[in-house]
């Protein structure tokens, strides 16, 4: 496939910016552009993007050279990001992603019973460098719609050439933080963040092995926000033990989080002491 700059969902200047690390730059380029669509993305430099609608783009930078492959952080590791893609039929975008050589689609879709997110449904995958994404697919109400006035961007648009089946667009991009508290505080006082919901889950050892191939179990703390009404944000405060810190931008895992970004990508990042890492000096 050759990644060259074309039409995007949205040709705005991306307004919010997510920066991840990995190995090879094409390939994982490549691997996103063959389900979000080859307009989608392009090259420059040693870095590739993908834009999505609202102003929204992933952009992938090169890992350091190390002597041995480096297994991604665990989905509970402080600040580690995942990627998840909205879709209208689940079961439809998982059985075309069970066939995509080196992806992994983990445990079974889950639909949740009750509380602010009631009706959606979830499964992971591991992409083929070993990165955890998701797929997820909301109800035509949101279980929040009841007992808030906010809501989420629920206005994605795909590129018309999108290969994975019903894919609607980047629904959030999800961090796991040291403190929910004042994760959720700096995101509301400092980017217009809004808050939408709130909830509590608990999950047994065996379910986290099923569906993340995570041998924990504990509680969690979770949050959603909207920024701009363009990008959603998804904050989890795991309780379990042993969580590592983050990873610099130039590890397996690093990422980095630019809201209402700057028109040229930041060359320096920070670890906040929430666990998110934000534009900044550098610190390890």
């Amino acid at each position: 496939m050759t990644t060259t700059p074309g039409p995007s969902p949205d040709t705005r200047q991306p307004a919010h910016r997510i920066t991840v690390a990995v190995p090879d730059v094409a390939q994982a380029t490549t691997f996103l552009a063959d389900l979000t669509g080859p307009s989608t993305a392009h090259r420059h430099g040693g870095a590739g993007t993908v834009s999505f609608s609202a102003g929204v783009q992933v952009r992938l930078v090169p890992t350091a050279p190390l002597g041995a492959p480096e297994a991604p952080p665990r989905l509970v590791d402080i600040g580690t990001n995942h990627l998840c893609l909205r879709v209208g039929d689940i079961e439809a975008a998982a059985t075309h992603l069970e066939k995509v050589p080196g992806v992994d689609v983990l445990g079974d879709i889950v639909t949740i019973p009750e509380g602010p997110i009631r009706g959606n449904r979830w499964i992971y995958f591991r992409s083929p460098w070993g990165t955890l994404f998701e797929l997820q697919q909301w109800p035509e109400v949101p279980g929040y719609a009841g007992t808030t006035a906010e809501r989420l961007h629920h206005g994605q648009r795909p590129a018309d050439d999108a290969a994975l089946p019903t894919l609607l667009g980047l629904d959030h991009t999800g961090y796991s933080v040291r403190s929910l508290d004042a994760a959720v505080d700096h995101l509301v006082a400092h980017h217009r963040a809004r808050v939408v919901l709130r909830t509590e889950i608990a999950a047994e050892r065996a379910f986290m092995r099923r569906q993340f191939d995570l041998d924990v179990e504990g509680t969690s703390a979770m949050a959603m926000l909207v920024v701009d009404d363009a990008v959603n944000l998804e904050l989890f405060e795991h309780g379990v033990p042993g969580q590592q810190p983050p990873r610099p931008l130039d590890r397996l895992g690093g990422n980095l989080l630019e809201l209402q970004a700057a028109p040229d990508p930041a060359s320096t990042a920070h670890h906040a002491p929430f666990g998110l890492t934000l534009p900044g000096p550098v610190t390890r």
